[in-house]
């Protein structure tokens, strides 16, 4: 393939991301929240945040809402699924692109025993560049 075939190649591939967003595969493991099911999450896409992160602790899961008392869900059973979109404003992380992650696949899990808030979250696959 010459430089030009490469270039519309290349062009083409960028078009293509952007008219379909990426999908992560998410694993989840922060069952205090409202959208944990089973090890996934009901949420179509969640926001990483930890925009000086250097480390996995320095980041969290935005889309964090504690489960209601007595454990209660606010997803529809059923709803969760394996793919998520996923924002990432940790702007150190080597899978972030243009606020979308890169990463195949996704972990968020707690960074302390007793997970009430986003501050208990982690972005598990953060990986500093």
């Amino acid at each position: 393939m010459g430089t030009i075939g490469r270039v519309r190649l290349f062009a083409l591939q960028n078009l293509m991301k952007k008219r379909c967003p990426m999908k992560n595969r998410l694993e989840c493991q922060v069952s205090s929240c409202q959208h944990y099911e089973g090890g996934l999450c009901s949420l179509p896409g969640i926001q990483v945040d930890g925009p000086g992160a250097k480390v996995c602790d320095q980041t969290c899961c935005s889309s964090y809402r504690e489960r209601g008392r007595g454990g209660a869900s606010a997803s529809v059973s059923g709803s969760a699924s394996t793919e998520s979109s996923i924002t990432c404003h940790a702007q150190n992380c080597a899978y972030n692109s243009n606020c979308k992650c890169g990463a195949e696949c996704v972990c968020v899990g707690c960074c302390c025993d007793d997970v009430c808030s986003k501050s208990g979250t982690e972005c598990c696959t953060f990986t500093c560049r």
